[in-house]
Formats: C-alpha cells, structure tokens, sequence
C-alpha cells in the first residue's frame, strides 16, 4: 500500500508542475480529464528494426506486439477488444504478448483471454507471463489463454519456420517474481540462429545481450504512463521506458502498452499496439 501511495504521490507532483508551468493553459482539471481521455485512445506504432542475424529469406517478417492489458476497473474490456479489432487488420506473421494482462481481480482473468483469443498471425500468438499475473494468479492465466489458443511460453522456447527458413522464440518468466530463466527458454535453440526473446520486464536486456539474443521484446514500463515536462527535459528521468534500443549487436523494443494501472490516466504516453517489421542487415 505504501508503494501505491508513493506513485500516486508522484504523479500527481507532475501533473501540479505542469499546471503551475502554464496555468493559463491549462486548470487541474483540464489536464485531468485530458489524462483520462488519452488513456481511452490507441496509438499504431510502425518501427523497422535491422537485424544482422535475421535469414533474408525472412526480411520484411511482421510482428505484432501488444503488452500491458492490465483488465480491470482501469482498463475495461471495451477498450481491449477495441485494440484486438485494430490488430486484426494488420495481417501480421507472428502475434506477442508480453504480460500484465490483468490486475487486482482473477475474475477479470476469463475475459480478457476471451478478448485476446481472436488474435491472428499467419503462424501463431505467442506470450509471456508479468508481474500481475502472478500476483493475480499466474496458473489461471496461462491456463485462460492456452485455451484460447495463445501459446504461453514460461522458460521455454520454440522454433518458428517461415518461407524455408526459421529463428528461435523463446520466453521467460517474470523477473520481480524471482522466476526468470533465460538458460532454460533457450534450451534447444542453436549458437548462431537468430533470437527473439518475450521478456515482461526490460530489466533482462542486458543479461539477454550476453547470451547471444538477437531481439527482446518488452513492456511493463507503460512507457512512464505519465510524461511530464519541464523546460522541455523530463521531471522524473527514466532509461529505456519506451521504444528501441541497442547494446552492441543486441537491440530491445519496449512498447507502452495499453493498459493502466495506479490510476486510469496516461498523459503525453497514449497506449501502443506495437507492429515491428525486420528487416535482414544481412
């Protein structure tokens, strides 16, 4: 409780320092309700990422990558299925999602894998487990979107044929859980195949770069959730909350999500359904 107490406290310190920045643009409770309207919107986020590693004979491959649901009072179904009827136009190859799909109830747990169960990708939807899951109940879950037809990749991995080539996919468990291994989710992937990971928390980049992944994919962050300014500089300063990023010859796409959690508001952050095409550096 005292954690929750401490984020509201923070975000309402931002939004009280934009007001006080530029009060005759904006009251409080404009900027209130312009924070809780953009949590209601959808953002179609389009980034091409250069792989080295990748087979040419898969470049121009399609990822639809969504993360954060967060089901709850926040975040309503409504919402959600708004963002799986968007997804379903995109055509991609491969669906992925990486946690987080509900919060504070299991009975939210049923609906949401309902909702997500009417993704498509020409060769599958995949996932990972995050820390609400767990912390709602993690069994329950995995096995809600299982019988949805969502593969659930829990310190396990698979390899993905396409087009007379493959990569390996492998997840991992959360790591605030304590249940993240990365030796295990590469179990049967060969040294020098191409390799995407599905990660909740982007805390593993670096330990992923060692091992030789290629591509991880992640959310958790919410991208900040909130972005507040001050002279243009970020009040609060954060590394890799959002987007992509590189470490030597590995790279992390981190997605905002599209859910909420503290309080149903985003501001300057709106919620992401991510489609991220590679393309062969090759």
């Amino acid at each position: 409780m005292r954690t929750l107490r401490n984020q509201r406290a923070r975000i309402a310190d931002r939004i009280n320092a934009l007001v006080e920045r530029d009060r005759p643009l904006s009251g409080l409770a404009r900027v209130a309700k312009y924070a809780i309207d953009e949590a209601n919107t959808l953002s179609i986020e389009r980034v091409e990422i250069s792989l080295s590693r990748l087979p040419k004979k898969l470049d121009q491959f399609r990822i639809l990558h969504l993360s954060d649901i967060h089901h709850s009072p926040f975040t309503g179904l409504e919402h959600i299925a708004r963002a799986v009827r968007i997804a379903s136009q995109l055509n991609p190859d491969l669906v992925v999602l990486t946690g987080d799909y509900v919060s504070h109830e299991a009975k939210y747990i049923a609906p949401a894998a309902k909702v997500l169960g009417e993704l498509r990708g020409r060769l599958g939807v995949f996932a990972c487990l995050g820390n609400h899951d767990h912390w709602t109940d993690a069994e329950l879950v995995t096995r809600h979107l299982e019988n949805a037809g969502i593969r659930v990749l829990t310190n396990e991995g698979t390899r993905i044929e396409s087009n007379e080539a493959s990569f390996w996919l492998g997840g991992v468990d959360d790591h605030m859980v304590g249940k993240t291994d990365l030796p295990l989710a590469l179990k049967g992937s060969f040294p020098d195949e191409f390799k995407l990971l599905l990660a909740h928390n982007p805390i593993i980049f670096r330990r992923a770069a060692r091992a030789g992944i290629d591509l991880t994919l992640s959310g958790h962050t919410h991208g900040g959730q909130v972005r507040v300014r001050d002279n243009d500089q970020r009040l609060i300063r954060r590394r890799r909350t959002a987007g992509l990023h590189k470490l030597k010859d590995s790279q992390i796409y981190i997605t905002r999500g599209i859910g909420t959690v503290v309080l149903p508001i985003r501001f300057q952050c709106p919620p992401e359904i991510s489609v991220l095409e590679l393309r062969s550096a090759t």
